[in-house]
């Protein structure tokens, strides 16, 4: 099946994100499963991309694949310019903690964790000073809006206040592109407006690459840019004008 691209994806200037080629294979044990199958992709710096597609298209494995949280078939992808197949496990675990973010579905929270605590760990564990790392997790806190609730426990904040401590944690480093796998799926309309608006406030002020993997049209439409694929290809890749 032949890749339709409408927007230009091989321009490598200010590229953040170029897969080129890339295969994955799943085996069952009983059957091989091509979810990709020879994806091209360029992404530049300061975009908002979202992925969509079916169920079992092979999104959310592009989505981890590229983040190099998972390993694939074939194919090369870089990330700022370094090939991820040539790094070592230790290099991957620097190059995610210095230049990625994360965003789940299921926020991930520590329950036993404030939320200024879990916010802070990433920072903590990569080797941060406790104060600094401190320091530095209430300014996350108070970029997202939820200073006031810094001392608070998950289980003591709503799904959207819970998905604001994630955002908070996945800026904690710094990082120049975060990868969000259905950041909205668990939140009602309102909340999952308000995260979706705070994560483009975020991408124009700090220019921050953002990469979701969604499910929600209404949410996709936001992104800058809207990839669609189908049967572990990219079929459609669209740049979204905005009025």
């Amino acid at each position: 099946m032949q890749q339709i691209l409408t927007l230009e994806t091989t321009q490598t200037s200010n590229a953040v994100i170029v897969a080129t080629n890339v295969c994955k294979e799943y085996n069952t044990g009983t059957v091989k499963v091509q979810a990709l199958q020879g994806v091209n992709l360029t992404i530049h710096t300061g975009e908002v991309v979202a992925i969509m597609g079916p169920s079992g298209c092979g999104k959310t494995t592009l989505l981890n694949c590229l983040s190099s949280l998972d390993t694939i078939k074939s194919g090369t992808i870089k990330i700022a310019g370094r090939d991820i197949q040539c790094l070592s496990d230790r290099q991957l675990t620097a190059l995610r903690a210095r230049e990625m973010g994360f965003i789940f579905q299921s926020y991930n929270l520590l329950p036993v964790l404030t939320a200024v605590e879990n916010v802070e760990l990433p920072l903590l564990v990569s080797g941060e000073r406790p104060k600094k790392a401190r320091e530095q997790a209430l300014e996350r806190l108070a970029q997202v809006g939820l200073e006031a609730r810094a001392n608070h426990r998950p289980a003591e904040l709503s799904g959207g206040q819970q998905q604001r401590v994630a955002i908070a944690r996945a800026l904690s480093t710094h990082p120049s592109i975060v990868w969000a796998d259905e950041p909205t799926g668990a939140l009602d309309s309102k909340s999952s407006q308000e995260v979706i608006d705070l994560m483009l406030r975020l991408n124009q002020e700090q220019q921050l690459t953002f990469v979701w993997v969604t499910h929600a049209r209404e949410v996709a439409q936001q992104a800058s840019r809207l990839i669609t694929m189908s049967d572990g290809l990219i079929t459609e890749d669209l740049a979204l004008l905005k009025g």
